[in-house]
């Protein structure tokens, strides 16, 4: 029986070649590489949906999967701020400061089983890490994971986590040093666009939206269809994430709504 507190000499060898090898990791790509070479070596998984928080307390989110059952639907279902899945999992974690473990068996209490399996995530491994005021300074959250779900992989997720969160940050950081503003064409989404977009960024629909800002609904429907046609996004997340990214927006809090 291993020590739930110690790494044997195995596993410290997988854990030096995760290590090393993120020294080369500055891009995306290499990110993706990294997570799905090295890291399978510990946590063998099909999916990764990780995230970090701005200065204002907003968290951006990143997925990293080959999975080709994990759609841009079951994605954006289960980062949705108010009922999605990551924020579910961050309350629990807050409130217990542990990893987060869902094997989601047939027989497993709460559900779980069938809604993973809808979500086409199978299973889920959850650690997330706060600043010094208590809130959620970033997460990961493996899927589809090839591993018992016990002391071992806690282990991993605690050992890791820090790591993870570090190369993201430095990949997320060499993206934002190396944009050029000729990636922000100016005039590209209009201000009207801008306004509904900031909107769906605050996780309102359309007709929300169109309460608040004195239009139709179908007005509304159209201003986000033409900017998700500017932007090259197909949906409202993209668009969301696209404008973010391209300076239209500020990635401001999404605050959970208790």
């Amino acid at each position: 029986m291993h020590n739930t507190n110690e790494l044997t000499d195995e596993e410290c060898g997988h854990l030096a070649r995760i290590l090393i090898a993120s020294r080369r990791v500055t891009q995306r790509h290499h990110f993706f590489s990294w997570v799905h070479g090295p890291v399978q070596s510990l946590i063998p998984h099909e999916i990764l949906l990780c995230g970090l928080a701005d200065e204002s307390g907003f968290l951006l989110h990143e997925r990293f999967t080959a999975c080709r059952y994990f759609k841009d639907d079951h994605y954006q279902r289960v980062i949705h701020p108010g009922n999605g899945l990551i924020n579910q999992l961050s309350q629990e974690w807050q409130a217990f400061g542990e990893p987060r473990m869902i094997a989601a068996h047939k027989d497993e209490a709460g559900g779980w089983h069938a809604r993973l399996s809808d979500l086409e995530l199978k299973n889920v491994a959850f650690h997330g890490m706060s600043w010094i005021n208590g809130q959620i300074r970033g997460y990961a959250s493996f899927s589809r994971v090839r591993v018992p779900f016990d002391g071992r992989l806690a282990l991993y997720l605690d050992i890791l986590l820090p790591h993870l969160l570090a190369t993201l940050v430095r990949v997320l950081a060499n993206e934002a040093r190396t944009r050029t503003d000729s990636e922000r064409p100016v005039g590209l989404i209009t201000a009207r666009e801008v306004e509904v977009l900031t909107w769906v960024r605050e996780g309102k629909t359309n007709d929300e939206i169109a309460a608040i800002l004195g239009l139709s609904m179908l007005t509304v429907k159209n201003h986000l269809r033409h900017a998700m046609k500017k932007l090259v996004v197909r949906t409202r997340g993209q668009a969301v994430a696209k404008a973010i990214g391209l300076g239209f927006l500020r990635a401001q809090a999404i605050r959970n709504k208790e």
